[in-house]
């Protein structure tokens, strides 16, 4: 099963800003606007969101305390990330992403969805 991590929106930070001010992350977003425009890819994978804090839970336990970054796109072990294997990563016996172009082009590559214009 593929999963894909996504912050949750309005988190606060508190080493940047003042209290009360809350933020979300800008990859994640770009990320929930190709969902938003194809939804038949939420039946494709499971979409998890987790907290900003660390450690981010789920996301943690599969790939190692080093590897939290949002969005993450990680596959089972027995799932290859083809056609775009060569741009995965490996760590906690899985492939993953963080790279939101990646993750665009393999929903184009591997469910044909749109490519994003370059």
């Amino acid at each position: 099963m593929i999963q894909l991590f996504l912050l949750k929106p309005d988190f606060p930070d508190e080493r940047l800003s003042l209290p009360g001010q809350t933020y979300y992350c800008p990859d994640c977003a770009r990320i929930e606007g190709i969902l938003h425009y194809y939804p038949f890819l939420r039946d494709r994978m499971e979409v998890i969101y987790v907290d900003f804090p660390r450690p981010r839970g789920p996301l943690a336990a599969l790939l190692g305390p080093m590897h939290q970054n949002c969005p993450a796109l990680v596959f089972s072990p027995e799932d290859d990330p083809w056609p775009l294997s060569g741009q995965f990563t490996y760590a906690g016996g899985r492939h993953f992403t963080n790279d939101t172009m990646v993750i665009a082009r393999f929903f184009g590559e591997k469910w044909g969805v749109s490519l994003p214009h370059p």
